[in-house]
């Protein structure tokens, strides 16, 4: 499902048929153009496209809600997508503070639908039950102070009774405790006395309890160099057409074919799970070069990709595991999150909200 925007141009000839169609389905990646386009606004045509589709759809909710919809509106499954997960994250996700830890959640939600489509009144239901359904889960997330909500990724697949369901991936941390401008240490490119145990929290070749590792460690380098940042003083960035991208780590090797790009080791020593300064630069480099060049060009990811992605945010877990005829591995796995990113002003959408209190 590749999410891009079509920019549609209206006909005069067709006008009174939209002004008449509360909405036209569209895939998750699509945006039909509003029947107003708000010319006050200092916006470029695609944010005012993305503004006034997230606008409308939350507007077909409150009527659902104050029974002032005059009559029931059916949206395609991936356009229902689109607008619950935009709309979910332009109120209460936080995506560009900082996180020195994360953690990933999955929800599944069955829907029914009729050839595809659903109605207004049942994409209410679903939203509402999304809603509830993280705010439970950021509530248990086991961060009890500096907590936060970065965001949700909506996908579609197909649940075991062969109905159609969405996934909800949900990613909340914790936050650090200095301010957004504050500019700490960077750790990268690693100077020449780093050297760190693979992950698992192991700490470093001279201290293991310090709770912290390479992972861990390349991680926070990418997402502070390469992440989030903040928009201006008077403005907010806004993410739409969310993609998430799940590696193990051995999805590339390297030119020569004889090591992985990102960290995984099969049958190695205990010195192979110490990486030094040129083992962390060179995951690094890897790292960044498989985030802004591999995926974006690989065919099993590229047509899901936004026209104007960029990258959000990666998470990395150094993790062991056994696999293929018990043979222990250890590994970076990545969550790899892409999306298109607005500027718009920090009232646009209201103030933000707080999950576990609205």
């Amino acid at each position: 499902m590749k999410r891009h925007f079509f920019n549609q141009l209206f006909l005069i000839a067709v006008g009174f048929f939209l002004s008449i169609s509360s909405f036209v389905s569209c895939k998750k990646d699509k945006l039909t153009e509003p029947p107003y386009i708000n010319k006050e606004e200092c916006y470029d045509y695609k944010t005012n496209l993305v503004i006034q589709q997230i606008k409308r759809f939350d507007n077909q909710l409150k009527e659902v809600k104050n029974g002032t919809n005059r009559s029931d509106t059916y949206l395609d499954v991936d356009s229902v997508m689109w607008n619950i997960e935009s709309l979910f994250n332009v109120t209460y996700s936080f995506p560009e503070k900082k996180y020195v830890e994360k953690a990933i959640h999955e929800l599944t939600f069955n829907i029914d639908t009729d050839n595809n489509m659903m109605s207004m009144s049942d994409v209410s239901l679903l939203y509402d039950e999304i809603v509830s359904s993280v705010r439970e889960v950021y509530r248990d997330d086991g961060f009890i102070t500096n907590k936060g909500l970065m965001s949700i990724f909506l996908e579609k697949e197909e649940s075991r009774t062969g109905t159609l369901a969405v996934k909800v991936i949900v990613v909340t941390g914790r936050t650090a405790d200095y301010q957004e401008d504050h500019e700490f240490i960077l750790y990268g490119p690693f100077d020449k006395d780093a050297c760190w145990y693979y992950g698992e929290y192991g700490g470093s070749c001279d201290d293991p309890t310090i709770l912290t590792d390479a992972a861990e460690l390349l991680e926070d380098t990418i997402n502070y160099i390469h992440g989030y940042k903040p928009g201006g003083n008077d403005y907010r960035n806004i993410y739409v057409n969310l993609l998430s991208v799940y590696l193990q780590g051995n999805e590339y090797k390297n030119p020569s074919g004889t090591d992985y790009y990102l960290f995984y080791k099969e049958n190695c020593t205990m010195d192979d799970l110490y990486l030094d300064a040129n083992d962390l630069n060179k995951y690094y480099y890897a790292e960044v070069d498989v985030i802004k060049n591999r995926i974006p060009n690989d065919p099993n990811y590229s047509s899901n990709m936004p026209d104007d992605w960029v990258f959000m945010e990666v998470n990395i877990d150094g993790l062991s595991a056994y696999i293929d005829n018990n043979t222990q591995t250890f590994m970076h796995n990545n969550y790899i999150f892409y999306g298109s990113k607005y500027s718009v002003k920090k009232d646009e959408f209201g103030t933000r909200k707080n999950l576990l209190y609205n």
